[in-house]
């Protein structure tokens, strides 16, 4: 199954969904198995899918062969219902300008006045939004506290919301039908691309009970020891717009998953590459595609932050996090997004 999420901001629009694919008996393919559900058409659409990449990628080639420059607003609508009725699959349509985000199931469009729209398992969706209001107990609860930095975020977007609800979605082992990777797209000011993030994991605060909740006000300085240290995955983002390729990377382990197609359609093959330096994930992604496709990535791995050590303007306490950057294509954290945040 698939649980893909959108939501519109004024004029951000963003979709998290998990890369997931399942075999005989809906068993839970490896990572590498999986695909990315949303795909970068032309005319600054994004369209994600629940049900079959198989079909869902005939869609989206006939798609772009019918509308190489994009169509309007009523002929991609019904495209799309037309698709959904033939193949019984449900889409997400996303445009990027102006934002709007759009839901078909069954051949026909769902209206509703929500700026949140779903498809996918429903029991998967009643997971995301429990954790989203906190209603959920995280599934590292009581033994670490994820931080996540999101470097091109832009102002308003909805991204980093949305990924720190589907992460624990993905993670969770009682919710089967959504796994894998959370691939995150938003649109920017000229279209659509995937985004760049790195989730990092730090130790539970010494001596606070399972139930603890933190608070940004706290004054915690934050460690990373055992299986925690270095322990980051990254989403690494072409620095084009429109480009259906992503690739995934684990800091701890060197390993990078790259999701791609054929003709820039639906990232359905993905290619493993292990032992890979953080600092050779951009040389390695160039060799494989053949071209520089200046890749915008924040690769990095969290420390031991030491004592907790207010600044001299420091005039209300706050929770510390340390990271290591093993490589950056963006400007320094302060111009780029700011601190991490905890989700």
């Amino acid at each position: 199954m698939t649980l893909v999420v959108g939501r519109v901001v004024g004029r951000r629009v963003s979709i998290a969904a998990d890369t997931l694919l399942t075999g005989p008996g809906d068993q839970p393919l490896p990572f590498q198995n999986g695909v990315i559900k949303s795909c970068l058409l032309p005319g600054d659409l994004c369209v994600s899918f629940s049900n079959s990449p198989e079909t869902a990628g005939r869609a989206f080639s006939d798609f772009i062969q019918r509308y190489p420059s994009g169509g309007g607003f009523a002929d991609v609508v019904a495209f799309f219902e037309r698709s959904s009725q033939v193949t019984g699959n449900e889409y997400l349509i996303a445009f990027a300008n102006p934002t709007k985000l759009i839901k078909v199931v069954d051949g026909k469009r769902v209206t509703g006045l929500s700026k949140t729209q779903w498809i996918g398992d429903q029991v998967a969706y009643n997971a995301f939004r429990g954790w989203e209001l906190k209603q959920r107990p995280k599934v590292e609860q009581g033994r670490a506290i994820n931080a996540v930095l999101f470097p091109d975020d832009m102002p308003n977007s909805p991204a980093s919301d949305l990924f720190s609800a589907m992460r624990h979605v993905v993670a969770d082992p009682s919710v089967p039908t959504a796994g894998g990777f959370v691939a995150v797209v938003t649109n920017f000011d000229n279209g659509f691309r995937f985004s760049a993030y790195s989730d990092m994991l730090f130790d539970w605060p010494a001596g606070k009970p399972a139930d603890y909740v933190l608070e940004l006000s706290d004054a915690i300085a934050f460690t990373a020891t055992d299986e925690n240290a270095s322990f980051a995955v990254a989403q690494v983002s072409p620095g084009f717009i429109g480009v259906n390729l992503v690739a995934f990377y684990f800091t701890k382990a060197r390993k990078l998953f790259f999701f791609y197609g054929e003709g820039n359609c639906i990232a359905n093959r993905c290619q493993v590459f292990r032992d890979v330096p953080a600092s050779a994930i951009c040389d390695t992604l160039n060799a494989f595609v053949r071209a520089d496709l200046k890749w915008l990535l924040l690769i990095t791995s969290p420390r031991d932050s030491g004592p907790y050590k207010p600044t001299p303007n420091t005039k209300t306490p706050g929770v510390q996090f340390a990271w290591f950057t093993e490589a950056n294509t963006f400007p320094p954290p302060a111009q780029a997004g700011g601190p991490a945040s905890p989700s």
